[in-house]
């Protein structure tokens, strides 16, 4: 149940980094708190039951706002309880299970461990992808190349 809680924390989390309207509903002390549990309730419907109490506590406790903290702690005590590692991919569109494969695989090798995506699908990047594992961020992003590129030619 950890592994599902956690995941289902770190999906929730995740929209509500994507969604600036639901960001502001959630943490608008102005909202009712009635109206604020509504909302989270209808999108935590498939969610197991102790996800939803989870995000309603946080709600009720004026926490909500801590969501992506507590979400990614919980991934990595997940992780470390199954001796792995955790890498956060954001891409600018889905991977493929072959591009996850072989991602997880690269960064298996890397870590001497087995490696658990969380993958964020982030629009705001052109492409590419950036990955955080630990302290480590690896930035193959479209946009990080260009900044190379441009301060290469400064220096030129």
């Amino acid at each position: 149940m950890t592994d599902r809680l956690s995941d289902e924390l770190f999906t929730f989390a995740s929209a509500v980094d994507a969604t600036p309207e639901l960001r502001e509903k959630l943490t608008d002390p102005s909202v009712p708190l009635e109206a604020r549990q509504a909302a989270a309730a209808d999108l935590l419907q498939r969610a197991h039951p102790a996800t939803q109490a989870a995000v309603q506590m946080l709600l009720a406790g004026g926490r909500i706002r801590n969501i992506r903290e507590i979400a990614d702690a919980t991934v990595q005590q997940s992780a470390e309880a199954r001796g792995a590692s955790v890498a956060t991919v954001r891409t600018a569109k889905p991977l493929s299970d072959a591009q996850r494969d072989a991602l997880s695989q690269a960064l298996q090798a890397r870590a001497g461990q087995p490696v658990e995506l969380k993958v964020i699908v982030d629009q705001t990047l052109v492409g590419g992808v950036v990955v955080q594992m630990g302290g480590t961020v690896i930035d193959g992003s479209v946009a990080k190349r260009l900044t190379d590129i441009r301060a290469s030619l400064a220096s030129a």
